[in-house]
C-alpha cells in the first residue's frame, strides 16, 4: 500500500476479521488462564471482540469502520495499536492493510491460542508466563493442565486404526485424487507462525560435552538432555551462559528422585541469577581490539567501540553494563521489556543492543513501548546489523527538526520515527510494561512448527 493521505489510518478506516480454524470454550479457558496475564486486559478483550465481529453474511464492502472498535472498547487509537501488536506477537493475529475503489482497510486474520500442551513445551512462552504470574501460581496452571497416564500403565491396548474401520477404493489409497492433493496444499500453507530462534545468532552448544557430563554427574539421559533442547538455547542464547555454566545449574535444579532436568527449577535459578549478579556488577567488559570489518569504516572510534561490544555481549550483559557504567542498576521491569523484546527476536542481538545503547542516552530506563517503537521502525526499515542500525540512528539525528516527525503515529510507514517524542507520550498504564510481548529468542513467537 502506498503512504498516501488517503491511506492515513483513522476511526473511519474499515476492518475485516478472518478466521483460522476455530474459538471454542476449552479455547476461551486457556486464553483467560495462560494468555491473559501475558497479554493484559485490554489485548485480551480485543482479540474476543475481533472473534465476535466475524462477518457472516456481510459482504467486504460493508464492512465497518474501526471507530466501532474503539467505542465499544472505550479506548483510542494508540492503545488499539498497542493492544494489537500483543496479539499479533502472540501469534494470535496476523494483520494485513489492502485497499479497494472504497479506500484502505485491514483484514485480522485469527488463530485460537495453542492447546495447553504446547504452550507449556513453548519455552519462549512459558518462561514468560512464569515471569509474569510466579512461581507459586505457575505451578498451580501446570498441574491444573497436566494428564497423567499412570493409569495406563499394565494395560493392553485394542484401540482400532482408521483403516481397520473405514474402507477406502484402492485407487483412491495408492493415487490420491487431485482434488484432495490441490485443496491439501492450500491448507498446508496457513499453517500458524511462531517465533523461531536465529541460529545464525548465537553461538553453537557443545552438546557432546554437556550431555555427557550431566550423564555421569547426575544420571540424566541423553534423550532427557534432548527433550529440554529448546529451553537450553533459550537460555543460552538471551544469558549468555557456556556449557558449564549450564551443567552447573542442571545439577543444582535437576529431579535427583528420577534423574531430569528440571525446566522450571532451572530457568528460575539462572534468572535470579542474572537479576541479581546484574546489580552488582557489570559482567567484564571483554577488551575491545580494531577489527577489520569493512562496515565501520564510516564510524568514529568511540561508535566502532560501542559496535564491537554490541556483537560481543548478549542483551542482557550488554545492559547491565550500560547500567553500571552510568551508576544505575537493572529494573526488574526493564529487565523483563528486554528479555521481551530478545526473546522475541525481531532483531538480532546486536542490533537489539544498539537500541539499548541509544534509549539510554536520552532515558534512565528501558520501557517496553520505547522498544516497540524503536523496534517496529527499525525491522519495517531493513535494519539487520549493528552498522546499519548506528547509522539509521545517525541519519535521524542529522535530519533537520521538521523533518523527524512520523507522519501517523499509529500505523507501520517507512520513515524515521521521532523515537524521542513517542518516549515522552509512554502512557503509565504498568500493563504495557508488564504486557507480552515474549519475539520475536529468549524470529516471533516460535516459528517452528510442533
Amino acid at each position: 500500500m502506498s503512504n498516501n493521505a488517503s491511506d492515513k489510518f483513522t476511526p473511519l478506516v474499515g476492518y475485516w476479521c478472518l478466521p483460522n480454524g476455530h474459538l471454542n470454550d476449552e479455547d476461551r479457558h486457556v486464553l483467560t488462564d495462560l494468555y491473559l496475564p501475558i497479554l493484559g486486559t485490554e489485548s485480551f478483550s480485543l482479540y474476543l471482540l475481533l472473534w465476535e465481529k466475524l462477518p457472516n453474511k456481510e459482504l467486504i464492502t460493508q464492512r465497518k469502520p474501526h471507530a466501532e472498535l474503539f467505542s465499544l472498547l472505550g479506548i483510542d487509537i494508540k492503545r488499539f495499536y498497542e493492544a494489537r501488536i500483543k496479539c499479533e506477537a502472540l501469534g494470535l493475529i496476523r494483520t494485513f492493510r489492502k485497499k479497494d475503489d472504497i479506500g484502505p482497510y485491514y483484514v485480522y486474520q485469527l488463530f485460537e491460542p495453542l492447546s495447553p500442551d504446547d504452550f507449556f513445551r513453548d519455552d519462549l512462552l512459558s518462561i514468560f508466563l512464569y515471569e509474569q504470574i510466579g512461581d507459586k501460581r505457575y505451578r498451580l496452571l501446570a498441574d491444573k493442565y497436566s494428564h497423567s497416564e499412570m493409569i495406563l500403565q499394565n494395560s493392553d491396548e485394542i484401540t482400532k486404526d482408521f483403516l481397520e474401520v473405514f474402507k477406502l477404493n484402492n485407487d483412491d489409497l495408492i493415487n490420491t485424487p487431485t482434488d484432495v492433493e490441490n485443496i491439501r496444499s492450500e491448507f498446508s500453507k496457513t499453517k500458524k507462525q511462531k517465533p523461531a530462534l536465529n541460529e545464525n545468532d548465537i553461538q553453537p552448544l557443545d552438546w557432546e560435552l554437556i550431555s555427557d557430563r550431566i550423564e555421569q554427574s547426575f544420571k540424566i539421559s541423553p534423550d532427557n538432555l534432548l527433550e529440554n533442547q529448546d529451553l537450553i538455547i533459550n537460555l543460552h542464547a538471551f544469558y549468555g551462559i557456556d556449557e558449564m555454566t549450564i551443567i552447573e545449574f542442571i545439577g543444582k535444579t535437576c529431579d535427583i528422585v528420577n534423574n531430569k532436568i528440571d525446566p522450571d527449577r532451572l530457568k528460575k535459578s539462572i534468572q535470579d541469577r542474572f537479576e541479581k549478579n546484574a546489580n552488582i556488577s557489570a559482567r567484564q567488559q571483554p577488551e575491545m581490539v580494531e577489527t577489520k570489518d569493512d562496515e565501520t569504516h564510516n564510524f568514529n572510534r568511540s561508535d566502532q567501540l560501542i559496535l564491537q561490544q554490541a556483537k560481543k555481549l548478549t542483551p542482557a550483559d550488554f545492559l547491565a553494563a550500560q547500567k553500571q557504567k552510568s551508576g544505575g542498576f537493572v529494573g526488574k521491569v526493564e529487565a523483563n521489556a528486554l528479555r521481551d523484546m530478545a526473546m522475541k527476536a525481531y532483531l538480532p542481538s546486536s542490533v537489539i543492543n544498539i537500541m539499548v545503547y541509544y534509549i539510554l542516552q536520552s532515558s534512565s530506563v528501558l520501557s517496553t513501548p520505547f522498544l516497540e517503537t524503536v523496534a517496529n521502525d527499525w525491522t519495517q526499515n531493513g535494519v539487520k546489523t549493528p552498522e546499519q542500525a548506528l547509522q539509521r540512528i545517525t541519519d535521524f539525528q542529522n535530519r533537520p527538526r521538521g523533518k523527524r516527525r512520523y507522519n501517523n503515529k499509529n500505523r507501520k510507514v517507512e520513515q524515521a520515527t521521532d523515537w524521542s517524542k513517542v518516549k515522552a507520550k509512554i502512557p503509565t498504564n504498568k500493563q504495557q510494561d508488564n504486557g507480552v510481548q515474549l519475539q520475536d529468542r529468549l524470529k516471533r513467537l516460535r516459528n517452528k512448527d510442533k
